[in-house]
């Protein structure tokens, strides 16, 4: 007799785990494999996205929200300039 009252998500949970599980043994397998220097060279690649990446994401923002908070300020100078160009009449 089938369980009525099954856990929801639990089937999908526990194929995930075997999933990962699964691509965990193949990454350290792969390491296993890999020479001194490639590994090194991995390491370093990993540590370098993982630095840099992030860096570069919040440097990107940081610029967007300074220059949004400068062109704030301009919009009045930019009409009080177009109103004294023209010449009374």
């Amino acid at each position: 007799m089938k369980d009525l009252n099954a856990a929801p998500g639990s089937t999908s949970f526990s194929a995930f785990w075997n999933e990962l599980c699964a691509y965990t043994r193949q990454g350290l397998a792969a390491l296993r494999a890999m020479s001194w220097p490639m590994l090194l060279a991995c390491c370093l690649g990993m540590a370098f996205l993982i630095t840099i990446l992030p860096l570069a994401i919040m440097l990107f923002a940081l610029v967007m929200l300074l220059r949004w908070a400068s062109n704030g300020d301009d919009t009045d100078t930019d009409t009080k300039a177009a109103n004294s160009s023209q010449s009374p009449q």
